[in-house]
């Protein structure tokens, strides 16, 4: 990422706009007149950011050639948070090693992930939920992407327990361990939303599409389904970043965003 930060055009509302002009009016502020951003912004901590967002990253085996365009995506979603206001952890499914600790040098947080060798596994979808939801200091809001089933499930709120792929009872198990996560979110003050995003062909994939949806609907998040099969689908993650975020709450700018059409 030589060269620092180039927030990418985007097409919504004149508010939008404002926001994206907020954006380059905070990055002048910081970096003065010509100086090199590496040299002269300081970065607050990561406490007093108004916008705090974890985002758990899926590194299982069945992302393959995606896991490229994955990092990408979040790195898109970094170019578009406000300096200085947003503060990010990112948490690998599998990559144990990764620091999920937030920070708000969102630059270096970019170059770090673009970097990163990650360990492939299975989908341990709600064990990493519920550890993003409890770590400290608190967010302000989760987004989770995954193209595939969890194989795990959370027996109790205190409590976890991986599963295999095909287990007996897993849908139950699935719906039981949402509700878990649910309540975690819901129980913060103010309520944490969870932002969902299914990445592939929802042809044989109702079930965790429909998982997906459940938690982001009953936490009054966004549902989002990216078709790697559309060019650079992985850049409309820009839209989950909080400047951009209201253009969601209208379906039909969604439903354009899905088809990779903006």
């Amino acid at each position: 990422m030589s060269g620092g930060f180039q927030i990418g055009k985007f097409s919504s509302s004149s508010g939008l706009d404002a926001k994206r002009a907020a954006i380059e009016a905070a990055k002048a502020k910081a970096l003065g007149a010509g100086a090199p951003a590496a040299s002269l912004v300081k970065y607050i901590s990561p406490a007093e950011c108004a916008d705090r967002t974890r985002i758990v990253f899926d590194d299982s085996g069945s992302m393959g050639d995606q896991i490229q365009n994955a990092k990408n995506g979040v790195v898109e979603y970094l170019k578009n948070c406000i300096p200085n206001q947003s503060a990010v952890a990112v948490h690998f499914m599998n990559t144990n090693s990764w620091s999920t600790a937030l920070t708000s040098n969102l630059p270096q947080l970019g170059q770090d992930i673009l970097e990163a060798g990650l360990r492939s596994g299975g989908t341990p979808f709600f064990n990493v939920l519920k550890k993003a939801l409890e770590a400290s200091p608190r967010l302000t809001r989760l987004v989770a992407f995954t193209d595939g089933s969890p194989t795990d499930f959370l027996q109790a709120e205190e409590s976890d327990e991986m599963v295999g792929f095909y287990s007996d009872g897993m849908q139950d198990r699935w719906i039981t361990s949402a509700d878990i996560i649910i309540k975690i979110a819901k129980s913060q003050q103010p309520e944490i939303p969870i932002d969902t995003v299914f990445f592939g062909s929802i042809e044989y994939a109702e079930r965790p599409v429909r998982l997906l949806k459940y938690l982001s609907e009953q936490t009054g998040g966004f549902f989002l389904h990216f078709d790697p099969a559309k060019p650079n689908i992985w850049k409309q993650l820009k839209y989950l970043a909080p400047v951009n975020r209201l253009a969601l709450t209208d379906g039909s700018f969604r439903a354009k965003i899905e088809r990779g059409e903006s």
